[in-house]
């Protein structure tokens, strides 16, 4: 018996030790089934915006092009950024968060959002920000 795929986003934690030893993309393994992995489009302007020479770029575009032709690259839509909006304001209502932070959080509300509409699970090391996202939003963490 095959065994199912599972959808799993990867965040910019996950992917940034791997990049700065000049590897495209990390080894996953899960406990059940098998791992599909697609990129979302605010996880690749994060690798982007961190990448400081022409080698890490060129790794970058090659992940681009590969999740775009694949057709596994998902891009934030309008109703994700109106949910985000107002999912960052609940949270500094909720925690008192300086606007620096909830600035940082944006991105992680919209990977959150975004993922949540294919059922993918969020595979990262940054648990402690996403829990808080989750009181919020119902999406899976891995």
């Amino acid at each position: 018996m095959a065994e199912h795929p599972v959808k799993l986003v990867l965040d910019t934690s996950i992917y940034i030790p791997f990049i700065n030893q000049g590897v495209a993309h990390p080894a996953i393994e899960i406990r059940q089934g098998r791992p599909l992995i697609y990129m979302c489009a605010v996880v690749m302007e994060e690798l982007y915006a961190g990448a400081l020479d022409v080698s890490s770029v060129k790794l970058l575009d090659k992940m681009h092009d590969t999740f775009s032709s694949m057709g596994r690259l998902m891009i934030p839509d309008e109703m994700d950024w109106q949910k985000t909006g107002k999912v960052v304001a609940q949270l500094g209502k909720k925690y008192g968060f300086e606007k620096m932070f909830l600035s940082r959080i944006t991105n992680d509300l919209l990977i959150a959002t975004t993922v949540r509409k294919i059922g993918a699970f969020v595979v990262t090391n940054n648990q402690k920000d996403f829990l808080r996202i989750q009181e919020y939003i119902d999406f899976k963490i891995y």
